[in-house]
Formats: C-alpha cells, sequence, structure tokens
C-alpha cells in the first residue's frame, strides 16, 4: 500500500505543475483557459462492466466492487448564465477484487486464484456544463485515460482433476508493473454548491479499454487489459471563481 501512494503522490505531483503551467500559459494568451478552476477530492467504488482477461481455459470468474480514490482538477469558463465548458485532469487509484479458476493444460490440475487487482490511471477530459437555478451544475466529460502501473494481490491454491487440493500449493500472489494501458474516459457528474466556492458531487465514470499500443502487459497471468468498467465516487471540491 505504501509504494501505491508512493506512485499516486508521484503522479499528483507531475500533473499539478503541468496544468499551473497551462493555466499560467493560457491566461495571459487570452484563450477560453483563464476562467475558473476547481479542486475535487473524491472516494467510491470501481466495478466491472464486461470480464476482464484472464487468460485462456479460465472458468468461474466472479468480481467484487472495490475501492476508487480521485483528485481532480478542472478549469471552465462561461459560455452564459446557464452553460460553461472546460477540461479535466484526474488522477486515481482504482482496485477490485476477483475469483477465477485456471486449467494447467499439461498436469491437468486447475489454480484456483483470489485477487485483488489495482491500477494508477490519469484522465484527461474536455466538458461541457449546464446550471439549474444557483446551486446544481450538471456536467458531462470526455477523453482519454492512461493506466501508467498497475498490479495485483491475493493467493491461489491448485486442485487435482479429483478435486483434491495439491500438496504445498498455497501461495501468495503479489507484484506490480509498468503499464501502458489506454482507453476511452467518460463522466457524468452532478455538483450542489452551499456557496458560489464550496461543493460536494456525485460522478459516474464509463472507463473503455482500448489498446493503442498493442501490447497488454500481465503478472501472473492477469492481463493490464482493463475491458470495460465503471466508477462512481462522491467528492468534494472547491470552485475559485474568475
Amino acid at each position: 500500500m505504501q509504494k501505491k501512494a508512493f506512485y499516486l503522490l508521484a503522479l499528483i505531483a507531475v500533473v499539478l505543475p503541468g496544468n499551473a503551467q497551462i493555466y499560467h500559459y493560457y491566461t495571459n494568451s487570452g484563450t477560453p483557459w483563464n476562467g475558473n478552476k476547481s479542486y475535487i477530492l473524491n472516494v467510491g467504488t470501481d466495478f466491472s462492466i464486461t470480464s476482464r482477461n484472464f487468460g485462456e481455459n479460465t472458468s468461474g470468474i466472479t468480481s467484487n466492487p472495490g475501492l476508487a480514490l480521485s483528485f481532480r482538477y478542472e478549469g471552465d469558463k462561461n459560455i452564459n448564465e446557464h452553460l460553461s465548458w472546460g477540461y479535466q485532469t484526474e488522477v486515481s487509484y482504482l482496485a477490485q477484487n476477483f475469483k477465477y479458476n485456471k486449467i494447467d493444460t499439461y498436469s491437468g490440475n486447475t489454480k484456483h486464484s483470489d485477487i485483488r487487482w489495482w491500477d494508477l490511471e490519469i484522465d484527461l477530459r474536455l466538458s461541457l456544463a449546464y446550471w439549474i437555478g444557483d446551486n446544481i451544475e450538471l456536467q458531462a466529460a470526455a477523453g482519454l485515460y492512461l493506466n501508467p502501473f498497475f498490479g495485483i494481490s491475493g493467493e491461489s491454491y491448485e486442485t487435482t482433476a479429483t478435486g483434491t487440493e495439491v500438496a504445498d500449493s498455497r501461495k501468495k500472489e503479489k507484484g506490480s508493473s509498468f503499464n501502458l494501458g489506454t482507453g476511452i474516459s467518460t463522466m457524468l457528474q452532478a455538483k450542489y454548491f452551499f456557496n458560489e466556492n464550496f461543493f460536494l458531487s456525485l460522478n459516474l465514470h464509463d472507463n473503455i479499454g482500448v489498446s493503442l499500443f498493442g501490447e497488454d502487459f500481465n503478472i501472473g497471468g492477469v492481463s493490464s487489459e482493463g475491458g470495460q468498467r465503471g466508477v462512481v465516487l462522491l467528492g468534494v471540491g472547491y470552485k475559485f471563481i474568475r
């Protein structure tokens, strides 16, 4: 967990200065990015919409929603009194729990795995928002994501064709790797403002994995290819009005 936290902090440290430079540049040049800016901390759950790829001869796949944490920066500018548009940068830690069985074609034994899969994700999106009254903002956003790191933790054991557990087959499954996972990132968000600055948000994400680099990394037979998954987050944020 310490290593994951280090990766997340490192990514935030990389992304935030870039946002600051972008904001400074476009403010001085008078483009649409010289508008408002928001910072949001989110917590929620990550779940599969389609099955993940665990390789050939796999059966009995079950998944349970896991933890999702994120920090999001939003820049936006008003079009009129109801509409605004802008962009988002988000850094997330996403995790799910999986159980599955895999048959070894040589020995005939079945490996039973119970793992926690996680990754660190960076999202870049364009957004369009609509204000309902003075307190509620509805927002839609779409863009791309990159998973620079992913890993697994858990345990496994083997049984024979008759169902007998193989002696000394129980072992811990653990590892992490640099990753080139990519995909399409979409989000719907509702914000409730208590005043012009402080707000709470509910956001729904739909991430669709697209292998742009034609290669998926794997650890212990677990692929980095993410398929399609959803994320539900509750957030607390602060908006700086320009």
